[in-house]
């Protein structure tokens, strides 16, 4: 029988590599490109510009919305985040605390399954 301290390491383990697999596909379809960048900081700058022309006006201050290429830009950046995290997580010492299994030898393993 799986006491409860094991049963707890290896969902918390299972559950990070649930996070990197989607992490990982998630960029793989959408990759971080300079066109995006681009076109992230032209509408920022814009809505910068609009926000300083309504304060000079004094008119009232407008909800703003943000556009498909700002979402698309925070989860990559979102996903580029817990990518990184989990990989930390399984090169640590608390990951070699919870399991038996090499931390490098799983992300490596991942790092091919997910491609």
């Amino acid at each position: 029988m799986v006491n409860p301290y094991e049963r707890l390491g290896n969902g918390i383990i299972e559950q990070a590599v649930k996070d990197y697999r989607r992490a990982r596909k998630y960029l793989k379809k959408h990759p971080r490109t300079e066109e995006l960048e681009a076109a992230v900081a032209a509408q920022i700058a814009e809505k910068k510009k609009r926000r300083k022309e309504r304060v000079k006006l004094n008119l009232p201050r407008e909800r703003e919305k943000r556009s498909k290429e700002e979402r698309i830009l925070d989860n990559i950046r979102s996903n580029e985040r817990m990518v990184s995290e989990t990989e930390q997580f399984f090169l640590s010492g608390w990951f070699t605390d919870l399991t038996e299994i090499n931390g490098k030898w799983l992300l490596e393993r991942l790092k091919q399954e997910v491609g």
